[in-house]
């Protein structure tokens, strides 16, 4: 049985069990310590997490009257430059929200909770799968407390696309067809409301991730279990060159209007037809009428390597209240009603209680998401890749040099060579 099929199978009385005791068997109020207590969350997001964040805070406070929680958030970029400052002096909040680079390498050098003291008394993931858990934990300690999974997908406005009368791709489309598919919408001309340009999709080499997913999908894992890479400048620069000819002619979103609408989305407001990324944003998404999700590309053997990321909470290992630490994390992760005010703003939850609260009507973006997954059963899945502790800054390279070679002020054999110098010097 797939991850998929494990993490969906809510349905399965064994599943049902599972999710009520993951939902209802957290400890009680008098679990806590005696005596008021003073927590600090933080995340990234915008007011709309913020307000969601805030709202499963106030069910917590209402069930640990004893414990007051205060919160702080910023962007993504704003958040970890805090935390960054805050780990140097062992001052960082007693709960953080980590994907998954970021929490391997907060691991490795000793700025989290180690968790494994209060696994099963505090902390509960019984309703949660093997393989999300693996993924919180880094050499053996569980850092984390997985709060929801993302994996790719290719989101499709399908009004651009008949506006350009382009044929839909076919869910077993591949990466060749992709791009050739993007040249031709782009080619068609079509024009948005208000006069501006639509485009057929975004750059591939936006993220790192995507390259992980090509490389998975040829048979190859990304990095040894040392973190030393696993694959070779010839693989970047293939990966790379493949779409040379669509940023030669200009067929995909340009950056420099991505840098004019920031931080509004260019797929969002229809001057794009499609976006590679992560099924977690569709509430990015509201104002695509008919949204469509297909898979990623398929490699070459015609696999599809479908593979999921986790969202975490952790603890901070400078935290001065461990065990209501651990109390928050269990409830932000695990209680039902929490699952209803995020629905899958945070990715899938991750705990078959949480999962199993979520109720959304057939049309909405919420039932679409959870639909998504269950469209990728049929495929094939792998594991999660194990990312060396230096990922996060490995990423934030590619991506700049990216731009770079978007721009047309780099070539693809420049990008490699500095990308590679730069990871080279990192260890």
């Amino acid at each position: 049985m797939t991850h998929t099929a494990r993490l969906l199978g809510i349905a399965a009385a064994g599943a049902l069990a599972v999710g009520t005791l993951a939902g209802c068997s957290s400890p009680g109020a008098d679990d806590a310590a005696s005596g008021p207590v003073t927590l600090e969350i933080a995340w990234w997001g915008n007011d709309t997490r913020a307000a969601m964040y805030n709202e499963a805070i106030d069910l917590f406070e209402a069930e640990y009257p004893d414990i007051t929680v205060k919160s702080t958030f910023g962007d993504f970029s704003s958040y970890w430059d805090s935390r960054s400052t805050q780990a140097a002096a062992r001052d960082l909040p007693d709960v953080m929200q980590f994907d998954q680079a970021n929490l391997v390498e907060y691991g490795l050098n000793g700025a989290l909770l180690d968790l494994s003291p209060y696994v099963g008394e505090q902390v509960d993931v019984s309703g949660m799968d093997d393989v999300v858990v693996e993924a919180a934990t880094i050499d053996g300690t569980q850092y984390g407390v997985p709060i929801g999974t993302g994996t790719l997908g290719l989101f499709v406005n399908p009004a651009v696309v008949a506006a350009s009368g382009v044929e839909p791709l076919d869910p077993d489309y591949t990466w060749d067809d992709l791009n050739d598919w993007i040249a031709e919408v782009t080619e068609a001309g079509v024009t948005t409301p208000d006069g501006k340009p639509a485009f057929g999709g975004f750059d591939q080499g936006l993220t790192m991730w995507f390259f992980i997913q090509w490389l998975l999908q040829q048979g190859e894992e990304p990095f040894e279990e040392d973190g030393s890479f696993a694959f070779t400048k010839d693989d970047v620069k293939e990966y790379l060159d493949s779409t040379t000819t669509l940023r030669e002619s200009a067929a995909y979103f340009p950056p420099s209007r991505g840098t004019e609408i920031s931080p509004a989305d260019g797929f969002a407001i229809g001057e794009a037809a499609s976006t590679l990324t992560w099924d977690s944003f569709f509430s990015r998404y509201t104002d695509v009428e008919g949204l469509e999700t297909l898979p990623v590309p398929s490699g070459d053997d015609g696999e599809k390597a479908v593979f999921y990321t986790v969202l975490h909470l952790a603890g901070a290992a400078n935290t001065e209240h461990p065990e209501e630490t651990a109390l928050l994390l269990d409830f932000l992760a695990t209680d039902p009603e929490v699952s209803k005010v995020f629905g899958t703003s945070r990715g899938v939850p991750a705990d078959s209680g949480q999962l199993e609260a979520l109720d959304f009507p057939a049309d909405s973006l919420e039932a679409k998401s959870l639909a998504y997954r269950e469209s990728l059963e049929e495929y094939d899945t792998v594991s999660t890749p194990t990312l060396p502790a230096s990922f996060a800054t490995l990423e934030a390279t590619w991506v700049s040099l990216n731009e770079d070679l978007m721009y047309g002020t780099i070539t693809v054999d420049q990008f490699v060579e500095r990308w590679w110098a730069e990871a080279e010097a990192i260890g």
